[in-house]
C-alpha cells in the first residue's frame, strides 16, 4: 500500500473562500412557503396563463436537435428578433432570460467600485446584479405616485456612475413613466441609461426609437411576459452601434439561449395575431379584475399598464394574508421590506378568469380571517 501524506489542508474550509459580497446578499426567491397545497393558482410570477402561441408549441413539438449545439452567434434568432423591433440585428444582443442580457451589459461596462442608479420600488434582480460585479446601488426614489424624479435621478448621478436603470413599465409598481422624464433622463445623464421594457407590449409603448435618438440608450426584452415562454428563458437587448464591437467580448458563446428556445421564439414571432389577441384579452380581464378588487372595503388598485396589478390592503402588513392565501392554494407577492414603502401591498399577476375569480374569493377570505389559517 502506498502510504498516504499528511494533508496539507487539513482544517479547510471550502466557504472560507466564499465572496464577502455573497455571504451578505439576500437571495431573491419567490416569496412561496415550504409547504403548499397540492392545487396551486400561481399569480406570483407575473407569467402567462395562457402558454406560448399555437406555432410555437408546434415547433417545439417538432424539435429534434438536442444533441447539437446552437448557432455561435444566433443569427436566425437576432435577424428575427430583427424583424419584430426595426433594430438592425448586430445591435441585438439575446441571453437566457433578461437577467442574463443584464448581466451581459455589466460585464460589459462596470469596474468595481462603479455605481448603477435606479428608483425604487423596482425590480430586485437590478441591486443583485451590481453587487455581484462590486458595484454600488445608488437610489433616486420614486416619487408620489410612483413617478420617476429625473432631477433626482440626474442629481444621482457621479463620476462614478456607468449606468441608470429605468424600468417602465414598472415593476412592481405597474405604472408606465413620463415619457419626458425618461426622456431628460437620457438626454443628460452621462452614462448609458438601460430602459427595461419587459411588459412594453402590454402598455402598448416602446423606447425603440430612443436608440436613434440618444446616443447612450440600451433598451431591453423579454419573450417571457407576452409571449408565454418564460420557462424558455429569452430575453434580448438592443445597444448602441458604438458598442457593438465592444459586445462579442462580453456576449457569452451562443448567447446562452439554448436551440429549442430559439425555434419556439422564431415561431412565436410568426405568430403575432394570436401573441396579440392573448396580450388584448389579458388587458381586460386586468382591467376587469380592477374594478372588482376596488369593491372591497379599504383596499386601493394602483394603476398598471401590465399584466398584473400592485394592490395596497387594509392591513399594517401583506406578508401574513399572502402567506396565508398560498396555504390556501393562491399564490401572490407580498414585499416586507420597509425601504420600499410597500409593506401593505401584494402584487397579483392576472390570471385566467376561473383563477382570477378564486384569487378575489381566497383574497376576501383571507381579509375576513384575519389571515389566519381556518
Amino acid at each position: 500500500m502506498v502510504a498516504t501524506a499528511p494533508s496539507k489542508i487539513a482544517g479547510f474550509q471550502a466557504e472560507d473562500m466564499v465572496r464577502g459580497v455573497i455571504r451578505e446578499m439576500p437571495a431573491y426567491h419567490a416569496s412561496r412557503p415550504q409547504a403548499l397545497p397540492a392545487r396551486l393558482i400561481r399569480l406570483d410570477m407575473n407569467e402567462s396563463p395562457y402558454g406560448p402561441s399555437p406555432k410555437a408549441r408546434a415547433a417545439l413539438a417538432a424539435f429534434d436537435q438536442t444533441h447539437r449545439y446552437p448557432d455561435f452567434g444566433q443569427t436566425r434568432l437576432r435577424a428575427a428578433l430583427s424583424t419584430y423591433t426595426g433594430v438592425p440585428a448586430e445591435q441585438i444582443v439575446a441571453g437566457a432570460g433578461l437577467d442574463d442580457v443584464f448581466t451581459t451589459l455589466m460585464h460589459l461596462i462596470v469596474d468595481p467600485g462603479d455605481e448603477i442608479v435606479i428608483s425604487e420600488p423596482t425590480f430586485s434582480v437590478y441591486r443583485i446584479l451590481a453587487a455581484l460585479h462590486a458595484a454600488t446601488t445608488v437610489d433616486a426614489p420614486l416619487g408620489p405616485g410612483f413617478d420617476l424624479d429625473p432631477d433626482r435621478v440626474l442629481a444621482a448621478i457621479t463620476e462614478r456612475t456607468k449606468l441608470v436603470i429605468v424600468c417602465t413599465p414598472n415593476n412592481p409598481t405597474g405604472n408606465v413613466l413620463a415619457e419626458g422624464a425618461v426622456a431628460r433622463i437620457c438626454a443628460e445623464a452621462p452614462c448609458l441609461v438601460a430602459i427595461d421594457e419587459a411588459y412594453a407590449e402590454f402598455a402598448g409603448t416602446s423606447y425603440i426609437p430612443f436608440l436613434d435618438r440618444y446616443p447612450n440608450v440600451v433598451v431591453l426584452r423579454t419573450m417571457s411576459k407576452f409571449a408565454g415562454m418564460a420557462g424558455m428563458r429569452v430575453g434580448y437587448g438592443m445597444f448602441p452601434t458604438a458598442l457593438v464591437p465592444h459586445l462579442h467580448h462580453a456576449i457569452p458563446p451562443f448567447h446562452n439561449v439554448g436551440m429549442a428556445s430559439v425555434e419556439a421564439t422564431i415561431a412565436s414571432l410568426d405568430d403575432l395575431d394570436h401573441l396579440r389577441s392573448v396580450v388584448a384579452g389579458i388587458v381586460a380581464d386586468r382591467d376587469e379584475l380592477t374594478a372588482q378588487l376596488a369593491e372591497i372595503p379599504g383596499t386601493t388598485v394602483f394603476p398598471s399598464a401590465t399584466n398584473f396589478l400592485l394592490v395596497r390592503l387594509p392591513v399594517a402588513c401583506a406578508t401574513p394574508i399572502v402567506q396565508e392565501m398560498a396555504r390556501r392554494g393562491v399564490l401572490v407577492r407580498s414585499y416586507p421590506q420597509p425601504g420600499l414603502g410597500l409593506v401593505d401591498c401584494l402584487r397579483v399577476t392576472v390570471g385566467t378568469t376561473e383563477e382570477n375569480e378564486i384569487f378575489l374569493r381566497t383574497l376576501e377570505e383571507t381579509l375576513r380571517d384575519g389571515g389566519e389559517s381556518t
